[in-house]
């Protein structure tokens, strides 16, 4: 049976986040990060996304290239996110993470997480997440959908 995901904010205000993995997906997954304040590290072999390199500027992010993941960067970790292209070594970060009750998104996976991110709509005083149970593209279509009656 699918995992049931409740709803909820999480305040990420001086969080550490680990996101493993340097692709479109995680790239995306950070940029929403950023925005809340918290701290992100990135493990990954290769760096695919050249904006990366526009990140690692920031204060708040820290890139580690050429490196394998290994359960010593979960220390003091509060968020992971599983974003490499393979779907095995994913699926053990998540495990792994889930066994030491860390928060973990993994990205090619619906069920195989505790944390989906949900598509989020922003307007003055209101916040609006919308999740299509693990479908992202069903949530943004939504959220254009709830941003077209928000701002007529």
């Amino acid at each position: 049976m699918a995992n049931k995901f409740f709803p909820v904010s999480i305040d990420l205000n001086d969080k550490n986040i680990l996101v493993i993995g340097a692709g479109k997906i995680s790239l995306r997954k950070i940029e929403t990060l950023l925005k809340y304040n918290c701290n992100i590290t990135v493990i990954t072999k290769e760096v695919l996304e050249e904006k990366f390199f526009d990140l690692e500027k920031g204060d708040k992010i820290k890139i580690l290239k050429n490196q394998e993941f290994e359960e010593k960067f979960l220390e003091n970790i509060f968020l992971v996110i599983a974003a490499t292209d393979d779907e095995v070594l994913n699926k053990n970060i998540s495990q792994l993470c889930m066994s030491k009750n860390i928060l973990v998104n993994n990205i090619t996976s619906k069920d195989d997480m505790n944390v989906r991110f949900a598509s989020i709509y922003e307007k003055d005083d209101i916040q609006i997440a919308i999740s299509a149970n693990g479908n992202p593209k069903k949530a943004v279509e939504i959220k254009h959908k709830i941003k077209d009656i928000f701002e007529k």
